[in-house]
């Protein structure tokens, strides 16, 4: 028996587009798909895929981290496709020779991902807690100046 275990990311809601609509080229019909682009500083085997894209089928509200979230269960032995538009030296993208553009694809395991995303946000949250502390030092240090010249 194929046992079917998912593992679940979740990401911040401004990283996650849910039900983009599309025409289906074959039926014409009217169809939507989902798309999350990963924060930056997200480093998987030494490389950094933030602005990596992929489309997952499901998206949710996530359960534990509130409405600001989403969790997106990925199938554990299946791995994800990271796309991302290769850009020229001039901000523009690259394009082969029937005029699309040229897509660089980073395949990755869903742990690997949950553990890449999950490293790169607590890096982000003990910087941004760094610079508050230090924030909080120079005000602490200006203040004193500030009241002896009202003094004066």
């Amino acid at each position: 028996m194929d046992e079917r275990k998912n593992v679940y990311l979740s990401l911040h809601k401004s990283f996650v587009r849910e039900g983009i609509e599309y025409t289906d080229r074959a039926t014409g019909e009217a169809r939507t798909f989902n798309s999350a682009t990963l924060p930056k500083g997200t480093v998987v085997d030494g490389v950094d895929v933030g602005g990596y894209e992929f489309s997952p089928m499901f998206v949710n509200e996530s359960r534990f981290k509130g409405a600001d979230f989403r969790d997106i269960p990925l199938l554990a032995n299946r791995e994800v496709w990271l796309r991302k538009t290769v850009m020229g030296p001039d901000g523009r993208p690259e394009l082969d020779e029937g005029g699309r553009a040229v897509k660089d694809t980073v395949k990755v395991m869903p742990a690997q991902l949950k553990e890449a995303v999950d490293a790169g946000r607590s890096r982000y949250l003990a910087e941004r807690a760094e610079h508050a502390r230090q924030a909080s030092r120079a005000a602490e240090h200006e203040a004193p100046r500030a009241q002896r010249s009202v003094e004066r």
